[in-house]
Parts: C-alpha cells; structure tokens; sequence
C-alpha cells in the first residue's frame, strides 16, 4: 500500500513539472480538438500503472519516453522538435532517477529501493527545471525547429544508453554510479544551454536580416524621393516656358497638341522605381523596394495598391510582411517558367486586405498543414513565414496559402485603423 501511495504522488508531481518544462519549449498554443488536462491525466495514469505492474526498467523507459512524446502533441510544433524535446525531458529524468536511487542504497534491478527515493528524483527534476527555465532557456521558440536538432538529440540518447546498461549490469559500485549520474546530468543540462544559445543564434540572425531588409528599403526609397525631387525642380524651373508654350497651343484651339504636350510632361515626371507613393513612408519604402526586385528578376509584375497614407500599422510589422512574403514569392517566380507576380493591397473599412500570388515549379516544404520557406538562407525552418503569422495575429487578423495549378497565393487580412 505505501508502495502505491509513493508511486503516486511522487508521478502527480512528476507530472506537474512535466507541464512546467512543456511550457519552456513551447508557446501555451494548443492543437485543436485537444484536451489538455486529458492528455496529462493519461501520462500520469498510464505511467503510474505501468510502474507498479511491471517493475522492469526497459517497460519503463519505453512507456515514459512515449507518454511524454504524446503529450507534446497537444502543442503546436514541428514533429523533430517534439522528438528531441521528449528525448532531452526524459534523459533529465532518467538521471535524476538514477541519481537518487544509488545515493541511498546499491539497488539492484528488481529489489525493493528506499521509499525517499521518488520523492528526491521529484526534487532533482524541479530543481533542473528551475533552472533551465531561469537561467538557460529565457524565451519560448514554437513553433521554430532547432537546427542540428539531430545532432542535439545523440546526447541525451548515449545518457540513456549508458544509464541503462549501468542499471542492467547491476554495478554495485555507488560511487561510480553516483559519479556517473552527476556528469551526465550536467552535460545534459550543457544540452539544453546549447540548445537555447543554437536558436537565439538563428532568430538574432533573421532579424538582422530583416533589418538589412530594411535599411535597403530605405535606402531605395531615398533614391526615388531625390530622383522625384530632381525632376520636380527641373519642372518648375521651366513651368514659365511650359505655359506660355500651352497658352499659345490653347490660343490657337490646337487641343490635340495640348494632350500631347501634357503627356509629355507626365512622362518626364515619371519616376521609374516609384511604384507606390501613398505617403506613408513606411509602406512606400518596402513595397517601392520589393517591386523593384521583381521588376527586375521576373518577366512579369501586376499590382494595385490602394492604401491611405494614416494607416495605424508599424513600419516593421510591414517589413516583416511584405519582405517576407514578396521574397519568398520573388525566388519562387524567378524558379518558374511563368516568372509572374501579382501583388493587391486594398484599405477598406478598418481592414487591410493583401493578396500575393506568384508562379512556382519547385515542390513546395510543408510541415502539416504549415507552408515552409524555400530561401536557402533560412534553411528548412520558415522562420520568416512564422514571423509574418505571429504579426497577423498581433492584428487579429487572418492568413490563409493555397497552392493550385502551379499559382502560390497568399490571402491576408489585417484589422487596424486610421490616425485622426
């Protein structure tokens, strides 16, 4: 009876830092049709039960290794990111385990271990889980894959090898064992380091890339506006000629030589890289910017813009928008036959509807239902594209990509509003 009272309440806790170190990896999103507090009371039933039926190290391995897998399905995240987090929470368990079993006795695999045992392996994982959650991990990265998740998955992995064999040969030494636990369990907290340093090396990377974005854009946008002032100076300083020209035109009835004169000041007005000027600098700049790369690198760009220049919305969140997709969709086209973008943007009513659709030949990356970048910069992981659905969602608003007949289009609606 005591058995069963240990067995339980040390799992109850067990599992209630198992929801703590979920919450370290993953945002508090959770998958639809899901029930949470469900998934977690069949971890703890399940290996509570299997516990105390079979008292048998690889029955327990096994079950915990594929409980804790099943319960990081109720986030949302990527399918290898699951793995390696389920992979890395049981090593720190297992060693813990290890740890507090040998510290009071030399336990044999069936006999009967100390009672105070569980309790100090629940004490062990809260205290790493206080740390990696304080000091190592300061940040949630869902859905964001690691990369080398494969190569950060073999340590944890040796951990569990070694700590097994250990255990299935019996080694009566505890000092040895003891020893062993210790250095494991902190290169596996070393893991954990590595892996919080890995991602903030890549997210710190793509943000400096969506600065670099940025400046560029800006820079761009400087030129059009020096070259739009360039030709408004050259227009004024001749406008006296210009008009005593349409006056003597407008004397003498010659209409059609009027338009043609006007004409001919519209297009010296023209400013070939100013696709969009709707006075706000913000979205003139990067969209100016992005049309201009297309321009040049595909055979054919359609747009219509139509945005008020007091829309309520941050410059860098339109960065991450429209650097983004139109990057993406620009290295898509300019992989396709067609070579076509088509970018429409409309304000209407508290909504900010964007439309990108573009020509692609490549097999598209996909992670269930998610779209991935096809930029070698960013590699397999779609940071940008993740980037851009969290901006959506600070705008309450809504994306949906659909891809048919070789056509990737891309629907946004944001709700914001207008400055008074």
């Amino acid at each position: 009876m005591l058995d069963i009272f240990t067995t339980l309440s040390s799992n109850l806790f067990r599992t209630f830092i198992l929801k703590k170190f979920m919450t370290i990896f993953f945002t508090e999103e959770i998958e639809k049709d899901i029930n949470e507090k469900l998934v977690y009371i069949s971890f703890f039933a399940v290996t509570s039960l299997i516990h105390l039926t079979f008292h048998f190290p690889p029955a327990n391995i096994l079950t915990n290794i594929f409980m804790i897998y099943v319960v990081t399905q109720i986030y949302k995240g990527d399918k290898k990111k699951k793995i390696l987090i389920t992979i890395l929470i049981y090593g720190i368990n297992m060693i813990c385990d290890v740890f507090s079993v040998y510290s009071f006795a030399n336990y044999i695999v069936g006999e009967e271990y100390s009672q105070i045992s569980p309790y100090v392996t629940v004490l062990l994982i809260s205290v790493c889980e206080f740390i990696i959650e304080r000091f190592v991990i300061k940040k949630r990265y869902a859905p964001f894959t690691p990369p080398y998740w494969h190569i950060l998955i073999l340590i944890p992995l040796i951990s569990i090898g070694i700590l097994f064999v250990l255990l299935m040969n019996n080694l009566n030494n505890r000092i040895i064992l003891i020893s062993v636990s210790a250095g494991i369990l902190y290169i596996n907290m070393l893991i954990f380091y590595l892996y919080n340093a890995i991602m903030s090396a890549y997210l710190k990377l793509e943000e400096n890339n969506l600065f670099e974005r940025q400046v560029e854009s800006y820079a761009n946008q400087l030129d059009v506006l020096m070259l739009s002032e360039e030709k408004n100076r050259a227009l004024c300083h001749d406008m006296k000629h210009h008009l005593n020209e349409l006056m003597m035109m407008a004397t003498n009835h010659e209409n059609d030589e009027i338009i043609e004169y006007i004409k001919n000041m519209q297009m010296f007005m023209t400013n070939a890289k100013e696709y969009i000027n709707s006075g706000n600098k913000g979205i003139d700049s990067i969209l100016n910017y992005m049309l201009s790369r297309a321009n040049k690198n595909l055979t054919k760009v359609e747009y219509k813009i139509n945005i008020p220049k007091e829309i309520k919305i941050r410059p860098f969140d339109l960065n991450v928008i429209f650097g983004n997709l139109l990057e993406n969709a620009i290295v898509a086209a300019e992989n396709s036959e067609r070579k076509w973008l088509s970018l429409w943007v409309y304000y209407k009513k508290g909504m900010l509807f964007i439309e990108i659709k573009n020509s692609y030949n490549q097999i598209l990356k996909k992670r269930g239902n998610s779209y991935l970048s096809t930029k070698e910069e960013v590699g397999e992981h779609g940071i940008g594209l993740q980037n851009v659905s969290k901006v959506v969602s600070n705008y309450h608003g809504s994306m949906q990509i659909s891809d048919e007949n070789s056509i990737f289009d891309v629907k946004i609606i944001l709700y914001t509003t207008l400055d008074e």
